[in-house]
């Protein structure tokens, strides 16, 4: 619901501060005193145009601000579009200067008119001479329509949501192999040369260490022979080496320990020195008989060394890399054979789901059909209600082929105000009270599920007396049981319904015309009705009978 309003410098509005109540609100005063101006101020909120002509003479910008208690349903809504909501409260303030400068604030957050628009769609309507309509725009109506659907068609859409999820998943997944594959088409002949070069080598995984190490070697046995030839004779061989050096201490200690026994560990130390030494140089014959100075070998390894390092230029800087690119592109080259019937896999499996979506979606169309019907009679009771029995109201059914989440169908809804009149959209209505009489009616049915907490009619009275203002009135207060209605109305019958009434008033304060509103008293109610009912001269009839209307 709106709960607060202000309007400052809005043409002849200076500062006006409203609060409102739940239920049915009336806005009532004399021709011209700015009550269409009030409307103004809330178009602005909802994203309607502004422009430098609506700022009071003398001011240089205006400020519309108003305050919204928001449904929880409304606040998951505006969750959704990715807008936070605290407190389930909505501030709206939108500045307009005379450069055409305009700020936007949505709960102290700044936001481009089109944002307000998109939210304010789903919390307030404006109904009657005015664009912003949501009844109007077509797009609104399968979902208005579908609010209605019983259980067992609910669950149909959500199959086929998630029939319409596995088809898209399907078309990505075939789209990316079609891509591969016509990518791999068109270097297949590359593709194939690359496999040869990489498979003509027969790589092993590691061989490239191996071969370093091995060419390490080779190239380097005749200083390594040399080494080890010179640390074995070091070692073990000639009378100074160090075998025999130490043979020949450990004996001196294994006599003197016979002598004193103190010196047997130094002893046993010996002794394991000079077998390990010994272990030592058995190691390096086996290392000398190891190394090779074949150059054959050697030329060989540089030649496989080389042939691996123009791979690793080409297809990976190691050997797992070029193996993983060359199963990367035989797995490639394997979409477009004969024998890979993935592709076709998912092809089949996206006709039979969509021949299951249509069949889904004509059940889901029939049932949407068949509440259509029933739709279509209650607003021609309430049109009757209205005195619009010879209104015809069509919802308009569109068979759609493509594949949707929505199903087959698309909805419009028709009407013809009167007899022989073709059937055309809401929004092809010409007369002002026509639509605002309609919309009423399609308010009746359609608010407990639309989600629109804010109802603003303006002047749906126009046009119309006697008895079909009494239904007017009766039909507004049945809907502000579900919504609050803010009403526009010269019609005292109307305003006698509201649990609430402003009035509004033009007056002349230093040479200069401002608008003003007040709330009323039920006291000043009676003589407001009055003056409805009789015009300013109101006699002592006119309040009794302003007294009956307001049941008071």
């Amino acid at each position: 619901m709106l709960k607060e309003l202000r309007l400052n410098n809005l043409a002849i509005i200076k500062n006006v501060d409203l609060e409102f109540e739940d239920g049915f609100v009336a806005l009532t005063g004399e021709t011209g005193a700015g009550k269409s101006i009030i409307l103004d101020g809330i178009s602005l909120l909802i994203g309607e145009r502004s422009n430098s002509d609506m700022i009071r003479t003398g001011e240089d910008k205006l400020t519309a601000e108003a305050v919204f208690e928001l449904t929880k349903e409304q606040v998951k809504v505006l969750n959704d579009l990715d807008f936070d909501i605290e407190d389930e409260e909505l501030i709206i303030t939108r500045n307009f200067d005379r450069d055409g400068k305009t700020k936007v604030l949505v709960n102290g957050m700044r936001v481009p008119v089109s944002k307000l628009k998109e939210i304010m769609s789903h919390v307030l309507d404006l109904v009657g001479q005015h664009n912003h309509q949501y009844l109007l725009n077509r797009n609104y109506h399968l979902a208005l329509l579908d609010k209605f659907l019983p259980k067992d068609a609910v669950e149909i859409k959500e199959k086929i949501k998630k029939i319409i999820s596995e088809i898209s998943d399907l078309n990505k997944k075939i789209s990316e192999i079609e891509e591969i594959k016509r990518q791999v088409e068109e270097k297949k002949d590359i593709y194939e040369f690359h496999i040869e070069e990489i498979s003509v080598l027969s790589l092993k995984p590691d061989e490239d260490d191996e071969l370093e190490e091995e060419y390490k070697l080779l190239f380097n046995a005749g200083k390594i022979k040399d080494k080890l030839s010179e640390s074995l004779l070091n070692v073990k061989e000639g009378d100074l080496s160090i075998l025999k050096i130490l043979q020949k201490t450990r004996k001196n200690f294994e006599q003197l320990t016979n002598i004193l026994g103190s010196y047997g560990e130094l002893s046993e130390r010996l002794e394991r020195i000079y077998y390990e030494l010994d272990d030592i140089s058995y190691s390096i014959e086996d290392m000398l008989d190891e190394v090779s100075t074949d150059e054959n070998r050697l030329e060989l390894v540089v030649k496989r060394i080389d042939s691996i390092n123009k791979l690793k230029m080409k297809y990976g800087s190691t050997i797992k890399e070029i193996l993983d690119y060359k199963d990367d592109i035989e797995n490639k080259l394997n979409l477009i054979s004969f024998e890979n019937d993935e592709l076709d896999k998912m092809k089949n499996e996206k006709v039979k789901k969509t021949e299951k979506y249509f069949l889904l979606a004509k059940d889901l169309s029939k049932k949407r059909k068949e509440l259509a019907k029933l739709i279509e009679e209650k607003l021609k009771i309430e049109l009757k209600d209205l005195k619009m029995e010879n209104a015809s109201f069509k919802i308009h059914f569109e068979k759609k082929e493509e594949l949707r989440e929505r199903g087959i169908d698309s909805v419009e809804f028709m009407i013809s105000s009167n007899v022989g009149e073709e059937l055309k959209p809401l929004s092809k209505i010409a007369s002002g009270g026509e639509i605002s009489r309609i919309m009423l009616a399609l308010k009746i049915i359609f608010s407990k599920v639309d989600n629109i907490s804010v109802l603003i009619f303006d002047e749906i009275d126009t046009g119309i007396a006697g008895e079909t203002v009494k239904k007017v009135a009766e039909k507004l207060k049945k809907i502000s049981k579900d919504v609050q209605v803010i009403c526009v109305t010269h019609s005292p019958q109307i305003a006698a319904k509201a649990n609430q009434q402003f009035f509004i008033k033009k007056e002349v304060e230093n040479k200069f015309t401002e608008t003003k509103v007040v709330p009323l008293s039920q006291e000043e109610r009676v003589r407001e009705i009055a003056r409805m009912i009789s015009g300013d001269n109101y006699t002592e009839i006119s309040i009794q009978h302003a007294k009956e209307i307001l049941g008071v």
